[in-house]
């Protein structure tokens, strides 16, 4: 049978649910409010589909996510989500084609740049994706740690229930939005959908909710679930699963840290989409009783070369000739020209002698300052043809903070 791509149709939206959740191995069983709320936050317009003999095989689609880049400046991003193939229909093209579409698709509606989590890390480079966002991983023992270095705290922290953490947590949210590259704003429907999911979690029961306030505003929370621990019916000190920790200020940061540390009976923290530069280890009496582990958090794809440089800032004044190589939409590449710095930036195509060659993949990956064209060039991801373009290249793409985006899309 031919594979027809198209965008679903307000009547077909509980069979692409279906069909997310069995391509992520679990089944779709929204509430009604959740459900009309999935309908309301992803709508048919923001679907790329694949359907044989009218069942859907494949599935894609993409939020209008906005999102600060280096400077300070909102970009539109299409936040890429819901991917999935059936297993009935591997290794027939079927997510090179979707892929194909959704993102010409997202450059029509205006959208320079897109960003996804990848459930696995070796698909979408091929697409030009490039990992600008990494996260890590942390472990903590308490019972020999506590917090030795702290930034002055003139707020406090405190307990709120799920109807406050509603009116409280976006406006923390936002706060942290304006503080680092790459957190996406929320509307209201996702903030709805989102705090739908904040009832008990297997063993661990239900959530606690912090937050952080200087002045009565909010700078920051936390969600955080606790495990006790049993040993032949005896207990035992347990387990703290911090799930977000969102901070915009050395205050809220520190705050919030010294909080998830000084829980009584639970003795050791973790969590799983810290920022790559958290300065957490640097606060710490003992930096051995930190477990690390860094991965990749947020992928970019650069739609719209010209708008995407332009947009941001850089930390060095320069002027740099970028040809790009993109295998998988080739007239979306070509040959750039940079002008930038700290006020502002200008890139137009132009036939000049390109100072440095690379694939929109390397590019995306130090768009917001997450990696190091230096490192990425050492590794084959880029050609230097003038010396001192790639020192240049670093010195201009660095950002004072590391992307983040603790957002799970």
């Amino acid at each position: 049978m031919t594979i027809e791509y198209r965008q679903i149709t307000s009547a077909e939206h509980r069979r692409f649910g279906v069909a997310v959740e069995r391509g992520f191995g679990g089944h779709y069983k929204p509430s009604h409010e959740a459900f009309a709320l999935d309908k309301k936050t992803l709508t048919p317009g923001m679907t790329m589909c694949a359907f044989e003999d009218g069942e859907i095989v494949g599935t894609s689609g993409a939020y209008p996510f906005e999102s600060a880049v280096p400077g300070g400046a909102i970009i539109k991003n299409s936040g890429v989500t819901a991917v999935t193939v059936s297993t009935t229909h591997r290794r027939r093209g079927v997510l090179t084609n979707m892929m194909d579409r959704l993102l010409k698709q997202e450059r029509e509606k205006g959208h320079p740049v897109a960003s996804l989590w990848a459930s696995e890390s070796v698909i979408y480079g091929r697409f030009g994706y490039g990992m600008s966002i990494q996260h890590e991983v942390i472990k903590i023992d308490t019972r020999q740690e506590a917090l030795r270095h702290v930034p002055k705290v003139p707020g406090r922290i405190r307990f709120v229930d799920t109807d406050e953490a509603r009116q409280l947590f976006p406006i923390a949210w936002e706060a942290a939005v304006n503080a680092y590259s790459g957190i996406p704003r929320r509307d209201d429907d996702h903030w709805d959908r989102g705090m739908m999911d904040l009832g008990p979690r297997d063993d661990w029961g239900k959530p606690w909710l912090i937050v952080y306030e200087e002045d009565g505003k909010p700078l920051g929370y936390a969600i955080y679930f606790v495990k006790e621990l049993h040993v032949f019916g005896e207990q035992t000190h347990g387990l703290m699963n911090a799930d977000i920790v969102v901070s915009s200020t050395s205050a809220s940061h520190a705050a919030l840290w010294n909080h998830l540390l000084n829980v009584d009976l639970y003795d050791t923290v973790s969590t799983w989409r810290q920022p790559s530069d958290d300065g957490l280890a640097w606060m710490l009496a003992d930096q051995r009783q930190l477990e690390r582990k860094p991965y990749d958090g947020i992928w970019y794809r650069i739609m719209d070369i010209a708008e995407a440089l332009s947009t941001r800032t850089y930390l060095a004044d320069g002027s740099l000739v970028f040809e790009v190589e993109d295998s998988f939409i080739p007239e979306w590449g070509g040959r750039f020209e940079l002008s930038g710095g700290p006020d502002g930036a200008n890139c137009v195509e132009t036939t000049k002698t390109p100072n440095i060659t690379l694939p929109t993949a390397t590019l995306a990956a130090i768009y917001l300052g997450g990696a190091k064209l230096g490192e990425l060039k050492r590794a084959g991801r880029a050609e230097e043809h003038i010396e001192g373009s790639i020192a240049l290249a670093d010195a201009m793409f660095a950002a004072v903070r590391a992307p983040w985006c603790p957002l799970m899309f």
